[in-house]
């Protein structure tokens, strides 16, 4: 593990990304309350993107829960707030895990495995 920046623009990006993303959940839920969900699945078309985000967001929160187990971080306030909210718990955890100062980690190369009967 090193101490040190190697991505400054890459927080400063998240940054821009959580905020706006967040203010407009925010505005979208104190608009439509919970009848975003009579809209996400009002029609064929909002059903496929509403169940695609679904997918993608099942995939992005088991990365986001074992990469936050590898770095010793609790991943469930993470992950509720993905359940909750969608994407701003993601940009949640991108933003604290690449914060300056945020430890990199490095992990070392597992040894390829050794097949029986190699070099005969």
């Amino acid at each position: 593990m090193k101490l040190e920046d190697t991505r400054p623009w890459l927080f400063w990006a998240l940054l821009v990304d959580f905020v706006a993303f967040t203010a407009f959940t925010g505005y979208i839920l104190l608009e439509h309350g919970m009848g975003w969900v009579d809209i996400a699945f009002g029609n064929s078309v909002s059903t496929l993107v509403t169940i695609d985000l679904f997918i993608a967001l099942s995939m992005v929160m088991s990365w986001v829960y074992v990469d936050a187990k590898e770095r010793g971080v609790n991943p469930w306030p993470y992950l509720i707030l993905t359940l909750g909210t969608g994407s701003v718990g993601t940009l949640l955890y991108l933003l604290v895990r690449e914060r300056p100062g945020a430890p990199v980690w490095t992990k070392e190369p597992e040894p390829a495995p050794v097949l029986a009967g190699a070099g005969r």
